[in-house]
């Protein structure tokens, strides 16, 4: 199942995405201090202490949830890997919370060259350069993208909304500008690194726990503006790491929350392989 070329950049966008004022702070992709057990040192804080640090600190990194009812944006996309590469392909994404995504992916000169549309069940899409259509269960889709992230997870990071982040909160190390520290899920463990000053995501880490599995993803986030009330980083920088590396940078250039949005997708009848 695991395909090449134009759905495959498509699924890989849709699966990166995601946004007052850091203006102009670079994009780095910067270690975490809490996983290096050199920056972990036992502080003089007593437990209910530690306890209530967490607790505030998973509040106000909540108190930055990007809630909605319909988003769309229009970014710039490079992309690369061990096999293609690709540089200022125009994306505009549209969603609909809970119930679609739909992304257009436009070459310079080419015009659009595929489109899909992706619900909590299912993916539609169509590669006009390769002449290729693909329907599939999202189950299906997500071995494609080599990462089993659902519909949830991928509206939160197209959003820029932290993923899997639970209470489990442990290794936690302060710094005058990051607070990072680490999260376990049942099937992932998390590194997030958030501004010590507005607690806003700077980088976060999911890396699979299964055996045998040496598969992660990480984003960095940056040029944060405010949108709809809300601070998003149009910056963004996504690595998704296996047996080898891609890598996907970002710039968002327009970003609209709660408007009236239509999400036109036709299945393409004739002159197209089903794959």
């Amino acid at each position: 199942m695991k395909q090449t070329t134009g759905v495959y950049t498509l699924l890989l966008l849709a699966g990166t995405l995601l946004f007052s004022c850091r203006s102009t702070k670079p994009i780095v992709r910067t270690h975490f201090p809490a996983a290096d057990s050199a920056h972990i040192v036992k502080d003089s804080s007593s437990n209910e202490e530690a306890v209530a640090f967490n607790r505030n600190l998973l509040s106000k990194i909540r108190e930055r949830h990007i809630d909605y009812t319909t988003f769309s944006a229009k970014l710039k996309v490079d992309f690369e890997n061990e096999k293609q590469s690709h540089q200022n392909v125009n994306t505009v994404i549209r969603m609909k919370k809970d119930s679609l995504i739909w992304i257009s992916v436009s070459f310079p000169v080419l015009g659009e060259v595929a489109r899909a549309i992706i619900t909590p069940d299912s993916l539609k899409a169509y590669d006009k350069f390769n002449k290729r259509l693909y329907l599939r269960a999202l189950s299906d889709a997500q071995d494609v993208l080599n990462i089993p992230f659902d519909f949830k997870t991928l509206q939160d990071l197209i959003i820029g909304n932290p993923v899997f982040l639970t209470d489990s909160v442990y290794q936690v190390v302060k710094t005058p500008a990051i607070i990072s520290f680490s999260c376990d899920s049942s099937a992932f463990t998390s590194l997030f690194n958030v501004f010590a000053d507005d607690y806003v995501l700077q980088q976060s880490k999911v890396m699979d726990k299964g055996a045998g599995q040496q598969r992660s993803c990480e984003l960095t986030y940056g040029e944060y503006k405010d949108a709809g009330g809300y601070k998003f980083a149009t910056r963004r920088r996504l690595f998704v790491e296996e047996k080898n590396i891609t890598r996907i940078a970002m710039e968002f250039n327009k970003v609209e929350f709660n408007q009236s949005l239509s999400f036109p997708f036709t299945v393409p009848t004739s002159g197209y392989s089903l794959q």
